[in-house]
């Protein structure tokens, strides 16, 4: 997690922000929100000239898009990067400008959001939902059915139990355990190492 994440958590952690404006600021810092550089809402075609100089980048910007190991049957949104070592089974989704690092194990169909970023070595189970904006560290495993809400932080090496959800904006510390039904509120917070 970045230090902007941190201090947008620690202000709705502290009350100084509301959860939609906790939510507009980490989809402005991941590049999804509507911030001031991004994109306008209309969409004009390129240029004869643009198009020359972008020729030789277009077969790279095409494989970030859409790679092509994922294989038939999962939906992707535009911007995705997915370690090619990663396998997703027919049915999964994965949202616009989402990140799946190496070594990420996919047990069943899944759903990533948009943005969301799953770190090298977590362990997906089957029905388990990454919101749009959430992160989950490294070596972390997500449970039969869980959902990690917007915006929510499960550390390194957390455990999150079978159909057990994690609020939006909550933070889950590193090699923490949120049991099989646990309900951890909006903007919880979970100290490493202890059992919700």
């Amino acid at each position: 997690m970045n230090n902007d994440s941190e201090r947008v958590l620690g202000m709705l952690s502290e009350g100084k922000i509301t959860v939609d404006e906790a939510e507009r600021l980490l989809e402005a810092l991941s590049g999804n929100g509507k911030g001031p550089d991004t994109a306008p809402d209309s969409y004009s075609e390129p240029q004869a000239a643009d198009l020359e100089d972008d020729e030789k980048e277009a077969p790279r910007r095409r494989d970030e898009r859409e790679p092509n190991w994922l294989g038939p049957g999962i939906q992707m949104g535009p911007g995705i990067h997915v370690s090619p070592d990663v396998k997703f089974p027919p049915g999964s989704v994965i949202g616009p400008g989402a990140t799946v690092r190496e070594g990420v194990v996919v047990e069943g169909v899944v759903k990533i959001g948009a943005g969301a970023v799953v770190h090298e070595g977590t362990k997906l189970s089957e029905g388990c939902e990454i919101s749009p904006g959430a992160m989950v560290g490294p070596f972390a495993a997500i449970g039969k059915r869980a959902k990690v809400s917007e915006g929510a932080f499960v550390f390194e090496k957390a455990k999150i139990g079978e159909n057990a959800t994690i609020g939006i904006g909550a933070q889950i510390g590193k090699e923490a355990e949120v049991l099989p039904g646990g309900r951890v509120p909006l903007g919880g917070q979970i100290p490493p190492g202890t059992v919700w």
